[in-house]
C-alpha cells in the first residue's frame, strides 16, 4: 500500500513537472516567433542605421587684409546674432568700408569683425596679438538655421530609398530625442568616391567591400534644441 501510495505521489508530480515545461516551451516558442515576425515586418517596412550624424553650413569668418588680432569678444559655443562683433583687428582704414562685408571700418584704423550669419562658434582660429594675413579664419560659425542629417545607406538596401519617406531620428547628444525628418536627396556617388585615398581595385587581390552612399534628411521642426554639427545620429527610414 505505502508504495502504490508513493508511485502515484511520483506520477502526480511528474505529470505536473513535464505540463510545466511543456508550458514554459510554448511559452518560449510563441515569444520567439512573435519577436521574429516584429523584427521581421520592422526590416520589411523600415530601414535602420546608425551610422549617421548632424549636418550644418560652417562658415569661416576670415580676416580681409593683413592684420592683428586686437581683441576677441566670443569664445566656443557662443551664440551670435548676426552683425555681433566678435574680434576687433588692427588695419588700415579701407577706401571704401562698404566693399567688406563684414567688417566695419572705426577710428583709429581699426576694424570690427562681425558675424555674418546668426549661429554658434564652432572653432576659434586666432588669438589676440596674432597677426594674421588676408583671407586667414578667425572663427568658424554654423548656421542653426539650417541644419540636416546625413545617413550613410549601405548600396544593397539603397534601391529601398526614396526622397519624401518619412524618418525617425534619434539624437544621441540629446539623451535620444526622437525628431522626425524626410529624405530630401541621395547622393550620386558612394562616400568612398570622395576619400583622399580612394578604393583601387586593379589588383589580382580584390576584396568586395561593401559601400555606402550618402543620403540627406531635412529635420522637420527641431523644437529649439541645439543641435550639434558632427554629433552621432540614428535614423528610422519609412520605406514602406
Amino acid at each position: 500500500m505505502a508504495n502504490t501510495f508513493k508511485e502515484r505521489i511520483k506520477s502526480i508530480f511528474t505529470s505536473t513537472r513535464n505540463t510545466v515545461i511543456f508550458i514554459i516551451v510554448v511559452v518560449i516558442v510563441l515569444g520567439a516567433i512573435v519577436v521574429g515576425s516584429y523584427l521581421g515586418y520592422d526590416n520589411y517596412k523600415y530601414y535602420s542605421t546608425d551610422n549617421a550624424y548632424i549636418s550644418a553650413p560652417l562658415i569661416p569668418v576670415v580676416a580681409y587684409t593683413s592684420s592683428q588680432i586686437i581683441s576677441m569678444d566670443v569664445n566656443y559655443g557662443n551664440y551670435l546674432e548676426k552683425g555681433q562683433r566678435i574680434a576687433t583687428v588692427g588695419q588700415p582704414r579701407p577706401s571704401n568700408p562698404a566693399d567688406l562685408l563684414g567688417s566695419r571700418d572705426i577710428p583709429m584704423g581699426r576694424a570690427n569683425i562681425e558675424s555674418p550669419v546668426d549661429g554658434y562658434v564652432a572653432a576659434i582660429w586666432q588669438y589676440p596679438g596674432a597677426v594674421v594675413g588676408a583671407g586667414s579664419p578667425i572663427v568658424t560659425l554654423y548656421d542653426v538655421s539650417n541644419t540636416w542629417v546625413v545617413a550613410n545607406v549601405t548600396e544593397a538596401q539603397l534601391y529601398r530609398i526614396e526622397p519624401d519617406q518619412d524618418v525617425e531620428i534619434s539624437v544621441d547628444a540629446l539623451g535620444g530625442v526622437k525628431l522626425k525628418g524626410k529624405v530630401i536627396g541621395i547622393a550620386g556617388a558612394t562616400a568612398a568616391t570622395f576619400s583622399l585615398l580612394p578604393q583601387n581595385n586593379t589588383t589580382g587581390n580584390f576584396v568586395k567591400v561593401a559601400q555606402v552612399v550618402p543620403v540627406k534628411i531635412a529635420i522637420e521642426n527641431p523644437d529649439n534644441y541645439i543641435l550639434i554639427p558632427g554629433s552621432s545620429v540614428e535614423v528610422k527610414i519609412a520605406t514602406r
